[in-house]
């Protein structure tokens, strides 16, 4: 599975404005919420932040992989963000984060398709022509954009 086959396009947002990761976390929530009922705003908001507190979730070059578990959720779900500015992650190389993937899965999920997930959207934006393309594609055409790349990194 790709990670874009979880995104419509209400769940893109190729112009994040928010500087902070709270906001940034707390605004894709939000949503989420209004595109998945079983998705509680609040309750997703604070396991977010809780998995934050344990270890950010930025991973460096840019990128972010927010992510947790939420029970009652019949599904995983996923929001991809663009930000221009960057957001301030408390990124292990200091940097500001300008792309993030934020995944949610069920709560009794096994591991499997979750860290698969999580590894593949590591493995797509380490790649710095992706990042680089990945920020210049206009707002329409990054959905698009992001199912070419993974589309060329999984050959298929």
């Amino acid at each position: 599975m790709r990670v874009s086959e979880l995104l419509h396009r209400d769940l893109v947002f190729p112009a994040v404005m928010e500087r902070r990761k709270v906001e940034v976390l707390s605004a894709a929530a939000a949503r989420l919420s209004s595109c998945y009922p079983e998705v509680e705003r609040d309750r997703l908001t604070e396991a977010l932040l809780k998995r934050e507190r344990l270890m950010s979730t930025a991973l460096g070059d840019g990128i972010a992989v927010p992510h947790a578990r939420l029970p009652g959720l019949s599904r995983m779900v996923a929001a991809f963000g663009r930000s221009p500015a960057g957001i301030d992650w408390q990124s292990p190389d200091g940097r500001p984060t300008r792309l993030f993937f934020l995944l949610v899965v069920p709560d009794g999920d096994g591991q499997g398709l979750h860290l698969k997930l999580l590894a593949a959207v590591s493995r797509l934006l380490r790649d710095e022509a992706c990042r680089d393309r990945l920020m210049r594609v206009p707002d329409d055409m990054l959905l698009d954009a992001l199912q070419a790349e993974e589309k060329g990194v999984t050959g298929r």
